[in-house]
């Protein structure tokens, strides 16, 4: 019979399959990248129609949602291998980011208006009164502000991994 395979022959093919984590986890990963390039291109174009009433903290956070949305779903293509420095690297960027932006107080142009004292970029997500009342914590805006510096982080692990792909393969043919 030809479709008659050996134990071994059919062990070899199980252990070449993805398991279900993996591909659950690629799945999310393309829901997530569809997804972001599908808000970024649209809150884009709607945000540049307004002509030079556009807000640029909102323009860069829908840019890097574009930008980071294509690297999530291209990454099987790249096949980034990042290494720790590159775990590292990301990581760091997203620690960084969040509290560099999160420490100083900024302006907020339309959110949380009645708050005088913010923190957070490139949406505040938290504010205190201007009288030292209590604090603030907007759940969205500091998921957004987590999302920005995460694909930040995804940018600067993609690159590191490049480079090193590139250094590998460059230390191969010497």
């Amino acid at each position: 019979m030809g479709n008659v395979q050996s134990a071994t022959e059919v062990e070899d093919d199980d252990e070449e399959a993805p398991g279900l984590w993996e591909s659950f986890g690629a799945a999310l990963r393309l829901i997530v990248g569809w997804f972001s390039i599908a808000i970024g291109i649209l809150n884009l174009l709607v945000e540049l129609d307004r002509g030079s009433a556009a807000d640029g903290a909102y323009l860069l956070f829908h840019a890097m949602l574009l930008v980071g949305g294509v690297l999530m779903v291209s990454l099987a293509w790249i096949a980034a291998r990042p290494g720790v420095a590159g775990w590292s690297a990301g990581g760091g960027v997203l620690a960084a980011g969040m509290l560099a932006s999160g420490v100083p107080a900024s302006d907020a142009l339309c959110c949380l208006s009645a708050y005088a004292v913010r923190h957070g970029y490139p949406f505040s997500f938290a504010a205190r009164d201007a009288d030292g009342g209590r604090w603030h914590v907007d759940s969205q805006h500091l998921l957004a502000d987590l999302l920005f510096w995460g694909y930040a982080g995804l940018i600067v692990l993609v690159v590191v991994a490049l480079a090193r792909r590139a250094t590998h393969h460059h230390e191969a043919r010497e």
